[in-house]
Formats: structure tokens, sequence, C-alpha cells
């Protein structure tokens, strides 16, 4: 009897799928179950990579109210993150409308709003960098203007602005996608019959498209949240959480605690409230979208 029909591969079903599973099971254990584990083993420690560790239990967790450095991380995050999320999921959401309107040239208008979210991050990092560099192309426009130059990164009031903006580019062609398919999901006989009973423009979009986009808009707000509060590239890049620690993330502040200070228990105390964080978030989106779904 061989695997094909009626034979084996019948009776061994669950067998043959746990066994096509293995690599993926493997994966997620290896490399995001254990290091989440170890994280909250070493949060529980003092440890400088060069000596073992010495058990400190919640010593970590109980100093971060008092932890300047990582108050004020996590203030700079949630602004970040709050100032980029409503930006970007707007823009995002006139772009997707806008190309459900567009009649000719449909895919290549698609694809070039989407080429800025498939660019690696480095290099579109460093290329913001120069443009917004003292002697750089944006103050070149702005002094052809009349106005002096803006020191944009090397400012504390300027860096973090610059920073969002820098996101705002990004961030919008990739959330214009998820956009772009809630609309298309919502069936065009809604609309018609919307057009039928009079309705228009706002009417429209208060009765019909809003509340057909609220799974969409849902899980683009979640997913643009937990993305802000994971960024990392941008800030250590661009600004090195300066100046004066004013775009210093609370990511960055876990790469440089780690492996500029040595304080491996510390780093991974803010971890473990990071990942904690980025759970409970993903969990209100499951109960959301179940809700929405019931």
């Amino acid at each position: 009897m061989g695997i094909g029909r009626g034979g084996f591969g019948r009776h061994h079903r669950a067998l043959w799928g746990a066994i096509f599973a293995l690599p993926a099971l493997a994966y997620i254990l290896l490399f995001q179950l254990y290091p989440i584990l170890f994280s909250f083993y070493i949060s529980l420690h003092d440890y400088d990579l060069l000596s073992d560790p010495v058990f400190v239990g919640f010593k970590h967790f109980a100093a971060l109210p008092q932890d300047r450095a990582f108050v004020s991380s996590l203030w700079i995050t949630v602004a970040y993150v709050v100032y980029t999320v409503v930006p970007v999921l707007g823009l995002s959401f006139l772009l997707a409308w806008a190309l459900t309107q567009v009649r000719t040239s449909r895919a290549l208008w698609r694809t070039l709003l989407f080429v800025p979210s498939v660019l690696p991050i480095v290099t579109v990092a460093l290329v913001w960098k120069l443009i917004f560099n003292v002697n750089g192309p944006l103050n070149d426009a702005v002094a052809f203007l009349g106005g002096s130059r803006i020191p944009w990164l090397n400012s504390s009031g300027y860096a973090p602005l610059a920073l969002v903006i820098m996101s705002w580019w990004h961030a919008a062609s990739y959330y214009m996608i998820i956009f772009l398919a809630g609309f298309l999901a919502i069936p065009r006989d809604h609309y018609e019959a919307a057009a039928i009973d009079g309705a228009q423009g706002l009417q429209v979009l208060r009765h019909i498209t809003l509340p057909a986009m609220q799974p969409t808009i849902a899980l683009a707000v979640v997913l643009a949240t937990v993305n802000g509060l994971k960024t990392f590239a941008f800030q250590q890049i661009v600004t090195d959480g300066g100046p004066a620690n004013s775009t210093q993330i609370l990511t960055l502040l876990i790469y440089k605690t780690s492996f500029s200070y040595l304080d491996m228990g510390r780093a991974s105390a803010y971890s473990v409230v990071l990942f904690g964080g980025i759970l409970l978030i993903s969990l209100v989106q499951i109960w959301f979208l179940r809700e929405r779904n019931v």
C-alpha cells in the first residue's frame, strides 16, 4: 500500500501533517519561543556577557518607574507611534480610495505607489539622512524660498519630526495596499443600491464604505501600532537616538543597554515590557476582530 488514494496516506493524514509541520514548528520554538523565555530568564539576573548571571529576582522590573532612560524612551516611543499611525493611516486610506477611482494605467499607479515600502530600509534611511542634512536638498529648497536653513537632525525639536516624516513616506504605501484590498472586497451592488436610493458622497462613505471597512481599519491600526513600537532602523541609522536622546525609542535603548553598556539584565527587562505591550495590543486586535465577525 502506498501513500496514494485509499492507502497509507488516508489513515495517517494527521501524522504526515505533523511531519511536514515540524520544520516550521522547530523554527518557532528555536528562534521565537526560546528567545522570549530566555529574555525573561535573563531579566531576573545581573548579566554582563562576561561573567555568569547572578539572580536578582524582579529588581530590574521594580526599578523601571525610577529609570529615567526607560521612562523617557517609553514616552518618546508612544509619541512616535501616535504621530506616525494617525497620519499614515489617513494618508494610506486616501491613496487607496484614489486608486479605486483611477480608470487608466491602474496597475502602473499601484506599482509606483507601492515602491517605497519594498525598498531596503537602510537605503531609505541613508537617503533621507542626506535629504535632511543642513546642506541637503530640503534646506536648499527652504533657502531658495527665502527661509533659513533648519537643523533637522541636529535639533532635539526637529529631529523627532524628521523621523516621523520619513515614516509617513515609507509606511503609507504599505498600508495603502491593505486598504485597497478592503475597498476592492466591498460588493459593488452595495454602491449600486445606494445610488438607486439617492445616496451620494459623504452619505455613501458614512453608511457603506466605513462600516464595511471596519475590520480592515482595525487590522491596519494594530499593524501600524505594533510596527511603530518595533521600529529601530531609522532612529539608529539617522540620529542614533540623538540629539540629547530626543529620538531614543525603546528598541534603541534596549540595543544600547545590551551591547554598549553590557547590562543584559536591565535590557531584557525592557524587552519583556515591550513584548508585553505588543502582546496586549495583538490580543485586543483578535478580540475586536472576533466581535466584528460575530
